[in-house]
This record gives structure tokens, sequence and C-alpha cells, in this order.
């Protein structure tokens, strides 16, 4: 089988139109893949479940900052030699597998998984932040969604900012060397800088960046909702998107819980809905994911 119009407007929850306006150029390169079944597909979840036992990582555990400095810091090294912004979680998968529709596949390309996501972004993108004038993305690493929107949007004023100093680095290196229309600061959704100014007709945007916080999202939140964006968007892993009562998504919860990524976000944004505070725009389920789980559910809303 082969990723093609009518697959992504049912993935995306949307209809075939919006697909042919706003990304059917990026399906014009063939993206095969096939759903596995029987042994083999017993075979991967197995597989999965040894990782998930295995697993030692802990997200926003001590040394979160060393950690991420070094790595952004190892990404400028590689920039600067290679140009690539691919962040490492990204790379090719050597296995092939991924998730797609909530069941397991394998492609014929180990880049799947980079493929759909820029396909879903495009979507995304031009479907929600036509209308703004400037995009503020937090937690903006090195800086690919930018660079993206960029393309999209060449004269919209664009705001990236990470937390640890080596990120902002590279993504002034990247601005400078791309010509983007791109402003770079340091800011930290732990700690939210409540002075930070965010421009009328503006939308906010993360991208597995809320994930990174173990659950520490009260603030930035309430920091989004006081400066009044016009909409915000979240693509980010969240539990109570997957059925549990099916193996497939039941491992990529437990290894999303086990792993310690934020699993508050769309409660609390419930929660606000139901004060009158915001309002939900869409949410949906990750329509793929990699081997181990589903990280791109989306949720857009505005303050009230």
């Amino acid at each position: 089988m082969k990723i093609n119009i009518k697959i992504l407007s049912e993935l995306f929850k949307t209809n075939k139109s919006e697909i042919k306006n706003f990304c059917s150029h990026l399906v014009k390169k063939k993206i095969i893949f096939n759903y596995i079944k029987g042994e083999e597909r017993d075979k991967v979840l197995v597989d999965i479940l040894k990782r998930i036992r295995l697993d030692s990582q802990i997200i926003a555990g001590k040394g979160r900052t060393e950690k991420w400095h070094n790595g952004w810091g190892e990404a400028l090294s590689l920039y600067k030699k290679s140009n690539s912004l691919t962040p490492k979680f990204y790379t090719a998968r050597e296995n092939k597998y991924f998730r797609l529709g909530g069941e397991l596949i394998k492609s014929r390309s180990p880049n799947f998984e980079v493929e759909m996501v820029n396909i879903y972004r495009n979507w995304y993108f031009r479907k929600y932040l036509k209308n703004v004038e400037n995009i503020y993305e937090f937690g903006a690493g090195t800086g690919h969604n930018m660079v993206e929107l960029s393309k999209i949007f060449p004269n919209k004023k664009l705001y990236a900012s990470d937390f640890v100093s080596t990120s902002v680095d590279l993504l002034k290196l990247v601005s400078k060397k791309k010509k983007l229309n791109m402003r770079c600061f340091q800011f930290d959704m732990i700690k939210p800088n409540k002075k930070l100014e965010i421009k009328n007709n503006s939308a906010i945007y993360t991208s597995g960046a809320l994930e990174q916080l173990s659950g520490k999202i009260y603030d930035f939140i309430n920091f989004v909702i006081a400066k009044k964006p016009k909409i915000v968007l979240h693509v980010e892993p969240a539990p109570q998107f997957y059925d549990t009562s099916k193996l497939v998504d039941f491992t990529a919860d437990f290894f999303q819980r086990k792993r310690g990524y934020t699993d508050n976000l769309l409660e609390y944004l419930k929660k606000l809905e139901k004060k009158n505070k915001i309002k939900i725009l869409k949410k949906m389920k990750s329509p793929f994911g990699s081997l181990m789980i589903e990280g791109y559910n989306f949720i857009a809303w505005r303050p009230k």
C-alpha cells in the first residue's frame, strides 16, 4: 500500500479537499507500507514489551538542564558540519516498523516517520496558522519546524525559543544561514517569564516539548492564557487518546507512562474549557508514530 490523499484525510479526520490543497505536493513521493499480521506482529509486540521492561530513561529527571544543554550542543556541532536539522529521535529506524492509524506497519522507507511528520505539519500549519501574523514556538529545539513554516509563510514573523543556551545558539545560526524572519530567545516553560511580550494576532505552538516537562505544565498554560494568542497548537503525546483495550495502544500507553512523559495536558485543557477560560477547537489522536509511541496527538485551542 502507499500513502495517498484518501488515507491522509481519514488519518487527519478531515476532507480530501484539504489534503489536496495543503499537502498533496508532499504525497507525490511514494511512501510504501504494509500492515503486519500474524507471527510477525506478535514478534514485534513481544519485542516492544521487552524494550519497555529494560527501559530506564526517565523524562525530566535529575540533570535535565545538563542533558539538554549537551544534546543540543551536539546538534549544533552536527549542523555546522552537515547542515542537518533532523533531531536524533527522528533518525532513520533500522527496523522500519512504525505505527499508523493505531496499527503496526512496516515501511520500505526507514524515514517513514520523518516524511509523515512533514506531511502532517504542512496540513495543520496551512489550516490553522494562515490568518496570524506572528508564530511563537516554545521548545523549538533545532528549529526544523520553524524552517518549514518559513517556506510555507515567508512573510510571517517567527519566534523560536528553548530553555538551554546551546539550542538558542543553534536556532540563531539556522536563522542566519537560512535568512529567516525569526527572533530566537531563551525561555523555560517550567518557569515562564511573564514579562515576555506576545504580539497581537499571534499563534503559540509546541511540538514534543510539553512532553518533556513531566507534567509541570500548569504555569506555562496559564502564561499562554494570559497572553491571549489568537490560537494555540500542541502536537504532543497524551495517553488519554489511547484505547488500552487494544494491545498496540496498550504498549504505547505503558511505554509513555513508564518514561514519565507529560500525561495531564488534555485533562487540564478540558478543565479549563469547563471553567469557560478556553475553547478547544480540535483534538485528535496521533495519526502515526514510531515503533514505541504515538507522539503526535493534535490539540488546537484558544483563550476566551
